[in-house]
């Protein structure tokens, strides 16, 4: 049996969890012989702007919201709209575990979380997530990233475990992410692995992949020529 009224978009709600686009400040490992630090910027701004798009595909069930560290007025144009709340102080995990009590509080039946930095991630990721999370059979889904990370964590109930002890921006992130859900018996769906953009090998990817119809990110390749 599913949980139909999970499948809505005003039951759930989807993070996207990203700095504002300021130059210096973000993806800073992107700077190099073929990056300045305002052409960085300017390549998150697109980052943004393109998860924005894949977030709010007519069949994504969820209302979105920005996660946002950093100052609203630094938002791209497009999503000065967007309804964002502060990330706060904290590391990753208890940022993320703010922000997933506040949306349980408020009355969210899923919450799923995504970073910015995959712009060519395909809707049909999503959907598949809050798809998972309106089954019984299924507590928490995640999208392990190629560099043992991952791209995108849901649950359809609190568990705050599976932020807590975690060594953020390492290898470790997902085994141990794992693990904490099997310690709080909490039972895990798995989307199809994906890569998230963090270095100079990463955007190579990307170009190539693009340029060959794989994925899609208009407004990456509004300033990243292929």
């Amino acid at each position: 049996m599913r949980r139909e009224s999970s499948l809505t978009p005003e039951s759930n709600t989807l993070y996207i969890v990203a700095k504002a686009p300021v130059a210096g400040r973000v993806k800073t490992r992107l700077v190099g012989n073929a990056w300045n630090e305002g052409g960085v910027a300017a390549l998150a701004g697109a980052f943004l702007t393109d998860t924005f798009s894949l977030a709010t595909h007519p069949l994504v069930p969820a209302r979105v919201v920005l996660a946002l560290g950093g100052n609203p007025t630094d938002l791209p144009l497009p999503l000065l709209s967007l309804p964002h709340v502060p990330q706060g102080d904290g590391d990753l995990g208890e940022r993320l575990t703010r922000l997933f009590a506040a949306s349980f509080a408020g009355g969210a039946a899923s919450v799923c979380a995504i970073g910015s930095d995959t712009p060519h991630l395909p809707p049909a990721f999503l959907v598949e997530a809050f798809g998972r999370l309106a089954s019984p059979d299924v507590d928490i889904v995640l999208g392990r990233a190629d560099d043992g990370g991952y791209y995108l964590l849901g649950m359809n109930k609190p568990c705050p475990e599976v932020f807590e002890r975690i060594d953020w921006g390492t290898a470790a992130v997902w085994a141990q992410t794992l693990a904490r859900a099997a310690t709080a018996n909490r039972r895990a769906a798995l989307l199809p692995p994906w890569y998230d953009i963090d270095t100079p090998a990463d955007l190579e990817r990307l170009r190539r992949d693009l340029g060959r119809g794989v994925v899609t990110a208009p407004g990456t390749v509004a300033v990243f020529p292929l």
